[in-house]
Protein backbone atom coordinates (compact mmCIF):
# COMPACT_ATOMS: atom_id res chain seq x y z
CA UNK A 1 0.00 0.00 0.00
CA UNK A 2 2.97 2.27 0.70
CA UNK A 3 3.17 2.97 -3.17
CA UNK A 4 -0.57 4.29 -3.42
CA UNK A 5 0.50 7.09 -0.61
CA UNK A 6 3.73 7.47 -2.76
CA UNK A 7 1.48 8.45 -5.90
CA UNK A 8 -1.11 10.22 -3.98
CA UNK A 9 1.74 12.20 -2.70
CA UNK A 10 3.08 12.85 -6.17
CA UNK A 11 -0.55 13.56 -7.87
CA UNK A 12 -1.09 16.44 -4.81
CA UNK A 13 2.62 18.02 -5.67
CA UNK A 14 2.12 17.77 -9.39
CA UNK A 15 -1.74 19.50 -9.34
CA UNK A 16 -0.42 22.51 -7.22
CA UNK A 17 2.75 22.98 -9.30
CA UNK A 18 0.78 22.81 -12.26
CA UNK A 19 -2.23 25.52 -10.97
CA UNK A 20 0.80 27.84 -9.15
CA UNK A 21 2.14 28.16 -12.29
CA UNK A 22 -0.74 28.69 -14.13
CA UNK A 23 -1.86 31.90 -11.39
CA UNK A 24 1.70 32.83 -12.17
CA UNK A 25 1.19 33.07 -15.95
CA UNK A 26 -1.95 34.97 -15.50
CA UNK A 27 -0.42 37.75 -13.23
CA UNK A 28 2.51 38.19 -15.31
CA UNK A 29 0.73 38.20 -18.84
CA UNK A 30 -2.36 40.16 -18.08
CA UNK A 31 -4.15 42.33 -21.04
CA UNK A 32 -1.42 41.33 -23.04
CA UNK A 33 1.09 43.18 -21.33
CA UNK A 34 4.96 42.17 -20.74
CA UNK A 35 4.89 40.49 -17.33
CA UNK A 36 6.65 41.59 -14.53
CA UNK A 37 9.99 39.18 -15.06
CA UNK A 38 9.95 40.68 -18.86
CA UNK A 39 9.93 43.69 -18.29
CA UNK A 40 13.50 44.02 -17.68
CA UNK A 41 14.50 43.52 -21.19
CA UNK A 42 12.48 46.27 -22.40
CA UNK A 43 14.51 49.30 -24.14
CA UNK A 44 11.78 51.63 -22.65
CA UNK A 45 12.29 52.39 -18.76
CA UNK A 46 10.05 55.42 -18.14
CA UNK A 47 9.89 56.84 -14.85
CA UNK A 48 6.97 59.35 -14.95
CA UNK A 49 3.36 58.75 -15.90
CA UNK A 50 2.19 59.40 -19.68
CA UNK A 51 1.12 62.84 -21.18
CA UNK A 52 -2.26 63.72 -19.97
CA UNK A 53 -2.50 61.30 -16.87
CA UNK A 54 -2.06 62.01 -13.51
CA UNK A 55 -0.94 60.27 -10.49
CA UNK A 56 -1.72 58.65 -6.74
CA UNK A 57 -0.80 56.45 -4.25
CA UNK A 58 -2.78 53.56 -4.02
CA UNK A 59 -4.06 51.44 -1.74
CA UNK A 60 -0.70 48.77 -1.52
CA UNK A 61 1.41 51.87 -1.40
CA UNK A 62 1.76 51.94 -5.30
CA UNK A 63 2.17 55.08 -7.86
CA UNK A 64 -0.28 54.43 -10.30
CA UNK A 65 -1.09 56.60 -13.40
CA UNK A 66 -4.93 57.54 -13.97
CA UNK A 67 -6.47 58.95 -17.66
CA UNK A 68 -8.91 61.40 -15.58
CA UNK A 69 -8.83 63.40 -12.15
CA UNK A 70 -7.61 62.15 -9.00
CA UNK A 71 -10.43 62.87 -6.21
CA UNK A 72 -10.04 61.88 -2.57
CA UNK A 73 -6.95 59.52 -3.02
CA UNK A 74 -8.36 57.67 -6.04
CA UNK A 75 -8.38 57.77 -9.83
CA UNK A 76 -12.52 58.69 -11.14
CA UNK A 77 -11.37 57.49 -14.75
CA UNK A 78 -9.53 54.84 -16.26
CA UNK A 79 -6.05 53.18 -14.57
CA UNK A 80 -3.82 53.14 -17.08
CA UNK A 81 -0.61 51.93 -16.01
CA UNK A 82 1.56 51.66 -12.50
CA UNK A 83 4.92 53.36 -11.95
CA UNK A 84 5.79 50.75 -9.26
CA UNK A 85 5.63 47.00 -10.19
CA UNK A 86 2.40 45.31 -12.31
CA UNK A 87 -0.74 45.25 -10.50
CA UNK A 88 -3.31 42.38 -12.24
CA UNK A 89 -4.98 43.22 -14.54
CA UNK A 90 -2.34 46.66 -14.97
CA UNK A 91 1.01 46.69 -16.65
CA UNK A 92 3.86 48.79 -15.90
CA UNK A 93 4.07 52.16 -17.20
CA UNK A 94 7.63 51.35 -19.37
CA UNK A 95 5.50 47.79 -20.55
CA UNK A 96 1.95 50.26 -21.41
CA UNK A 97 4.45 52.58 -23.11
CA UNK A 98 6.73 50.31 -25.32
CA UNK A 99 2.86 48.97 -26.20
CA UNK A 100 2.26 52.03 -27.02
CA UNK A 101 4.60 52.97 -29.14
CA UNK A 102 4.61 49.15 -30.79
CA UNK A 103 0.99 49.96 -31.90
CA UNK A 104 1.61 53.14 -33.06
CA UNK A 105 4.46 52.01 -35.24
CA UNK A 106 2.80 48.61 -36.94
CA UNK A 107 1.70 50.26 -39.99
CA UNK A 108 4.24 52.74 -40.26
CA UNK A 109 7.54 51.51 -39.54
CA UNK A 110 9.17 49.55 -42.53
CA UNK A 111 9.70 45.88 -41.82
CA UNK A 112 13.67 46.03 -41.16
CA UNK A 113 13.21 49.27 -38.46
CA UNK A 114 10.18 48.21 -36.34
CA UNK A 115 11.18 50.28 -33.22
CA UNK A 116 8.83 53.23 -33.36
CA UNK A 117 9.57 56.70 -31.03
CA UNK A 118 8.14 59.96 -30.67
CA UNK A 119 8.89 62.87 -29.19
CA UNK A 120 6.80 66.75 -28.83
CA UNK A 121 5.33 65.79 -32.78
CA UNK A 122 8.78 64.48 -34.02
CA UNK A 123 8.57 60.60 -34.46
CA UNK A 124 10.84 57.90 -36.88
CA UNK A 125 11.43 54.22 -36.52
CA UNK A 126 14.62 52.34 -36.24
CA UNK A 127 16.34 49.26 -36.33
CA UNK A 128 17.84 49.28 -33.25
CA UNK A 129 16.59 50.14 -29.23
CA UNK A 130 15.33 53.66 -28.43
CA UNK A 131 16.32 55.34 -25.93
CA UNK A 132 15.12 54.62 -22.50
CA UNK A 133 12.21 57.18 -23.06
CA UNK A 134 11.20 56.19 -26.30
CA UNK A 135 12.03 59.41 -27.94
CA UNK A 136 14.59 58.69 -30.31
CA UNK A 137 17.11 55.80 -31.59
CA UNK A 138 19.43 55.23 -28.49
CA UNK A 139 22.47 55.04 -30.93
CA UNK A 140 22.65 56.47 -34.34
CA UNK A 141 24.75 53.69 -35.70
CA UNK A 142 21.80 52.58 -36.72
CA UNK A 143 19.10 52.27 -39.21
CA UNK A 144 16.79 54.82 -38.94
CA UNK A 145 13.86 56.79 -40.97
CA UNK A 146 12.22 59.63 -40.42
CA UNK A 147 8.41 60.13 -40.26
CA UNK A 148 7.66 63.83 -41.63
CA UNK A 149 4.65 66.23 -40.28
CA UNK A 150 4.13 67.45 -43.42
CA UNK A 151 2.55 65.05 -46.10
CA UNK A 152 4.26 66.51 -48.88
CA UNK A 153 7.60 65.68 -47.24
CA UNK A 154 6.71 62.09 -45.70
CA UNK A 155 5.76 61.20 -49.88
CA UNK A 156 8.71 62.97 -51.72
CA UNK A 157 11.37 62.24 -48.95
CA UNK A 158 13.40 59.24 -49.65
CA UNK A 159 14.77 59.06 -46.42
CA UNK A 160 10.64 58.93 -45.36
CA UNK A 161 9.30 55.75 -43.30
CA UNK A 162 6.67 56.17 -45.58
CA UNK A 163 9.38 55.41 -48.96
CA UNK A 164 11.52 52.56 -47.13
CA UNK A 165 8.54 50.62 -46.49
CA UNK A 166 7.53 50.88 -49.73
CA UNK A 167 10.86 50.09 -51.01
CA UNK A 168 11.27 46.98 -48.54
CA UNK A 169 7.74 46.09 -49.39
CA UNK A 170 8.21 46.50 -53.27
CA UNK A 171 6.98 43.01 -55.61
CA UNK A 172 10.16 43.42 -57.80
CA UNK A 173 10.74 39.88 -59.58
CA UNK A 174 10.69 36.55 -58.49
CA UNK A 175 14.44 36.33 -58.97
CA UNK A 176 17.20 37.84 -57.26
CA UNK A 177 16.97 41.41 -57.82
CA UNK A 178 18.17 44.88 -55.95
CA UNK A 179 16.23 47.65 -55.61
CA UNK A 180 16.28 51.63 -54.71
CA UNK A 181 14.30 54.79 -54.60
CA UNK A 182 15.10 56.76 -58.13
CA UNK A 183 15.18 60.96 -57.36
CA UNK A 184 12.25 62.24 -59.42
CA UNK A 185 12.29 65.78 -57.68
CA UNK A 186 9.27 66.28 -56.68
CA UNK A 187 6.96 63.75 -56.89
CA UNK A 188 7.00 60.56 -54.60
CA UNK A 189 9.88 58.10 -55.75
CA UNK A 190 9.54 55.09 -57.62
CA UNK A 191 11.25 51.77 -56.84
CA UNK A 192 13.83 50.77 -59.39
CA UNK A 193 14.37 46.90 -59.66
CA UNK A 194 17.51 45.25 -61.19
CA UNK A 195 17.97 42.26 -61.84
CA UNK A 196 19.65 39.60 -64.39
CA UNK A 197 17.94 37.24 -66.58
CA UNK A 198 20.43 34.38 -65.82
CA UNK A 199 18.41 31.87 -68.64
CA UNK A 200 20.12 34.32 -71.38
CA UNK A 201 22.21 36.45 -68.93
CA UNK A 202 20.41 39.36 -70.19
CA UNK A 203 20.09 42.13 -67.32
CA UNK A 204 16.69 43.31 -66.11
CA UNK A 205 15.10 45.96 -64.53
CA UNK A 206 12.12 47.22 -64.46
CA UNK A 207 9.50 49.98 -61.91
CA UNK A 208 7.39 48.42 -59.01
CA UNK A 209 3.87 48.63 -60.56
CA UNK A 210 2.26 50.19 -56.91
CA UNK A 211 5.11 52.58 -56.66
CA UNK A 212 4.68 54.02 -60.14
CA UNK A 213 1.14 54.46 -60.06
CA UNK A 214 1.54 56.79 -56.57
CA UNK A 215 3.44 58.92 -58.74
CA UNK A 216 1.27 59.27 -61.29
CA UNK A 217 -1.17 59.93 -58.82
CA UNK A 218 0.34 62.40 -57.02
CA UNK A 219 1.42 64.01 -60.59
CA UNK A 220 -2.17 64.40 -61.78
CA UNK A 221 -3.24 65.72 -58.83
CA UNK A 222 -0.79 68.31 -58.00
CA UNK A 223 -0.12 69.62 -62.20
CA UNK A 224 -2.20 67.82 -64.33
CA UNK A 225 -5.50 67.19 -62.86
CA UNK A 226 -6.60 66.88 -66.55
CA UNK A 227 -4.86 63.25 -66.21
CA UNK A 228 -6.61 62.07 -63.03
CA UNK A 229 -8.21 59.13 -64.57
CA UNK A 230 -4.58 58.15 -65.96
CA UNK A 231 -5.60 54.36 -65.46
CA UNK A 232 -8.60 54.20 -67.73
CA UNK A 233 -6.10 54.94 -70.67
CA UNK A 234 -3.15 52.76 -69.70
CA UNK A 235 -4.86 50.19 -72.12
CA UNK A 236 -3.51 52.26 -74.84
CA UNK A 237 0.27 52.11 -73.71
CA UNK A 238 2.55 50.49 -76.70
CA UNK A 239 3.78 47.09 -75.67
CA UNK A 240 7.22 48.45 -75.07
CA UNK A 241 6.26 50.86 -72.74
CA UNK A 242 4.72 48.38 -70.70
CA UNK A 243 7.94 46.48 -70.81
CA UNK A 244 8.76 49.21 -67.92
CA UNK A 245 6.99 47.26 -64.81
CA UNK A 246 7.84 44.92 -62.68
CA UNK A 247 4.35 42.87 -63.15
CA UNK A 248 4.79 42.72 -67.24
CA UNK A 249 8.44 41.52 -66.73
CA UNK A 250 7.44 38.89 -64.55
CA UNK A 251 5.23 37.76 -66.90
CA UNK A 252 6.93 38.37 -70.26
CA UNK A 253 10.50 37.73 -69.18
CA UNK A 254 10.80 35.76 -65.65
CA UNK A 255 7.44 33.64 -66.76
CA UNK A 256 7.64 33.82 -69.81
CA UNK A 257 3.58 33.01 -69.70
CA UNK A 258 2.88 36.21 -71.89
CA UNK A 259 4.34 36.89 -75.43
CA UNK A 260 4.30 40.58 -76.46
CA UNK A 261 1.51 40.26 -78.74
CA UNK A 262 -0.54 39.48 -75.80
CA UNK A 263 0.97 42.42 -73.88
CA UNK A 264 -0.44 44.63 -76.64
CA UNK A 265 -4.41 44.67 -74.87
CA UNK A 266 -3.02 43.81 -71.45
CA UNK A 267 -4.05 46.01 -69.02
CA UNK A 268 -0.91 46.90 -66.18
CA UNK A 269 -3.29 48.97 -64.17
Amino acid sequence: MAWIAVGIIIGIILFFTVEGFSVYEKFTNTEGFIGVDDTDSLDIKITTCPADTASYVDGGGRTVCCEGTVVNGKCSGKNVCSLSEAIDGLPTCSAWFDAYLENKGAKRCPPSMKNYYENKGQAGCTSGHRNAQGTAPASNTNKFCTLYQSADDELIKRDSCTNQKILEEAKCLSKPTSRSLLDWGDIPPPVHCTGMDTGSLTPISCLDDYAFARVVDYWAKKHAPQYINWKEQAVSWGAQWKMNFCSVVQKVTVNKSMNMTELEAYKVF
